[in-house]
């Protein structure tokens, strides 16, 4: 019983750490883009591609 006590302790501690610290990002990141810009710009796409093929589509 007490084993289970422990590792549950260990396997849940870490994952509110986790969320604790992911939320923050996630809500100084909200709060950015709300400061930020205005309410009529579309968020910019972000572009994926490899860095030569980005600047081989500018030519």
């Amino acid at each position: 019983m007490i084993e289970h006590l422990i590792l549950g302790v260990f396997l849940v501690v870490p994952l509110l750490i986790v969320a604790f610290l992911f939320s923050d990002e996630l809500w100084q990141e909200h709060r950015l883009l709300h400061d930020m810009r205005p309410a009529q710009l579309k968020p910019r796409r972000i572009d994926w591609r490899h860095p030569l093929r980005r600047s081989r589509h500018r030519l």
